[in-house]
């Protein structure tokens, strides 16, 4: 158990991050109910563990340990200020390229007003001195984003893939997936783009949104991962792949050039497939060469609670091609 003081958290999601350099856990947990039944999201909390995961000791809030970032302008709007909150958001990822390697860095998002809001964005918060304190970034330079995850590629640029959650009414939507990069160690974002291949999950608006899957109307949480091979920019991508309305049908992708291209993808799970996050397998460990995915899940159509899978590459590779590049020749 993280954290055992009711008053600290309940109802929360967050995002946890393993220092590289010290072996040290920090998890961060965002939401708190209230009273009356609602949640405030903005509440959140930090624990950290020096023993893998056996032992807790509380960091502190997020109000004492993450400093908000400063407005800027994205498309001719000022951001509002804020305090990046990890609820949504997959695990963070400490850097091991160039100046700010050893830094800490977690996606995250301003949580401001109600869910349907054009002035949320995606962000991210980053540490240097092993997540004792936090620095906010500057936003996802695109308004309506929120919930997503990073990897950094070999030549230190890192890679934010976010779920993009706000349509206004008299647009259509897009089903892809928005990505940005980061040249200054998650400080700032830059070069937005729409994915070609890969989905941000099933959208739909009012009475459709509730079916099989709560509050599923404008895309969801995806996971990502970069394996461990040295020189190799392999990233993992993970996701609902439907044109219905409905959570279902969770699916793998794989890039081999750091997310310009995604060549192949395979079906993992055919049932319930709501939220997701990736892992990949520590090198010298039993752990070694496997991918793990936990997501929230269940049989057909019913949503049962959070489930673990186990693959590799190789079982990936036996999936379907997608169009989006070619799996190059040193893979197989």
């Amino acid at each position: 158990q993280v954290g055992n003081n009711p008053e600290h958290a309940g109802d929360a999601l967050g995002a946890a991050v393993v220092d590289e350099t010290t072996g040290d856990i920090v998890v961060f947990m965002h939401g708190l109910r209230r009273i009356d039944g609602s949640c405030d999201w903005t509440v959140g909390h930090s624990w950290r563990s020096l023993d893998n995961g056996k032992t807790w000791v509380y960091n502190g809030t997020a109000e004492e340990i993450i400093k908000p970032n400063i407005p800027v302008e994205i498309d001719g709007q000022q951001s509002i200020p804020w305090r990046g909150v990890t609820h949504g958001n997959n695990g963070g990822i400490t850097l091991r390229h160039g100046e700010h390697k050893g830094r800490l860095v977690i996606a995250a998002r301003n949580m401001e007003g109600q869910d349907n809001n054009p002035n949320k964005y995606q962000c991210a918060i980053y540490s240097d001195n092993g997540g004792r304190t936090w620095h906010t970034s500057a936003p996802f330079p695109v308004f309506g984003t929120g919930e997503g995850a990073v990897a950094e590629l070999s030549d230190g640029r890192i890679y934010h893939s976010t779920r993009n959650n706000y349509f206004p009414e008299n647009e259509e939507f897009r089903y892809e997936r928005y990505f940005a990069w980061s040249y200054d160690g998650g400080e700032t974002w830059q070069d937005p783009a729409w994915s070609s291949e890969l989905p941000d999950g099933p959208r739909y608006r009012g009475e459709e949104s509730r079916g099989y899957n709560f509050n599923g109307h404008f895309g969801m949480t995806g996971g990502l991962v970069r394996l461990p091979l040295k020189g190799k920019d392999i990233l993992i991508y993970s996701n609902a792949d439907t044109p219905s309305h409905e959570r279902i049908q969770g699916t793998v992708w794989a890039s081999f050039d750091g997310g310009d291209t995604w060549p192949v993808k395979r079906l993992l799970h055919n049932g319930s497939f709501n939220y997701s996050s990736l892992a990949a397998g520590r090198p010298g460990t039993p752990s070694e060469s496997f991918i793990f995915l936990q997501f929230e899940g269940g049989v057909e159509r019913n949503y049962e609670g959070c489930y673990i899978a186990r693959f590799n590459l190789a079982w990936l590779l036996e999936g379907e091609p997608t169009g989006d590049g070619e799996v190059p020749d040193w893979v197989r």
